[in-house]
């Protein structure tokens, strides 16, 4: 059997609508497994369904989620065992961005950026590591960004939460090693995201040249090269790998100057 081989795996994907969650879930679909889209935009999750499975009941792979709610979260991973069975695998993937100088930024905005991106992500990869322990093991995901090693002006929240996420990732693969559950965490660099592509728009194309010459490759990269990665983090090809924290970003961290 190849390592590849995903079709018994069940794997929910929180933001797995759109850009790279919806990425992954394509790949993984393609590999043979079953996606399960967990997103907070209905519209988006309608489309992305009626597109993974156009021949099906799209809806019963399809749920709304706010990832800051700890009790909802753990209500639908309830809901999808009920469902569709045991959990194997998970994408904790939710986030959001905000940009401005630290001065300006509200308490409330503040803890909604770690609302979704520690707090959603906390909640997601523990709802799945108890089903996940129940049933002998499994493998988690979560996605940081190069933000989270670095930081840069007008990040103070998106960067603190993601720092935050890459050592979660080592905390979770330390507790839950004898459980036979892996967990890793990407972070990615310049992504071409609907949200890239709406910065792009607003900006121009000269803001965006001058954005990948910090890149080594020189250029953006794609959801695709994002998924095929995260595939392999979920695979058994990565089975000595845990709490690592693996940078996908055209040697744009490493580029100096």
């Amino acid at each position: 059997m190849s390592a590849f081989d995903f079709s018994s795996a069940l794997v929910p994907v929180t933001g797995g609508a759109s850009g790279i969650g919806f990425a992954i879930c394509k790949h993984l679909r393609a590999a043979g497994a079953t996606p399960l889209l967990l997103d907070y935009n209905a519209p988006q999750l309608e489309a992305a369904l009626a597109e993974l499975y156009p021949a099906e009941s799209a809806a019963k792979y399809g749920y709304l989620l706010d990832v800051s709610s700890a009790e909802t979260v753990s209500g639908i991973f309830d809901a999808i065992r009920d469902t569709h069975g045991p959990v194997t695998h998970a994408v904790a993937n939710a986030g959001i961005v905000w940009r401005g100088n630290v001065m300006d930024m509200t308490d409330e905005e503040w803890r909604r950026v770690i609302d979704v991106n520690v707090n959603g992500a906390f909640y997601t990869c523990r709802a799945a590591a108890r089903h996940m322990k129940e049933n002998g093991g499994g493998s988690i995901l979560t996605m940081a960004s190069i933000g989270g090693l670095q930081t840069k002006a007008e990040r103070a929240a998106y960067t603190s939460s993601k720092a935050a996420l890459v050592q979660m990732t080592r905390a979770f693969a330390v507790d839950l090693a004898e459980d036979n559950i892996r967990v890793n965490c990407i972070a990615p660099g310049l992504i071409n995201t609907p949200i890239q592509e709406a910065q792009a728009a607003k900006m121009g194309p000269e803001f965006i040249a001058k954005l990948t010459q910090r890149v080594a490759m020189k250029r953006y990269g794609s959801t695709d090269e994002i998924a095929n990665v995260a595939l392999f983090l979920l695979s058994d090809l990565a089975s000595y790998m845990t709490g690592e924290t693996v940078v996908v970003d055209g040697g744009m961290s490493i580029h100096y100057g």
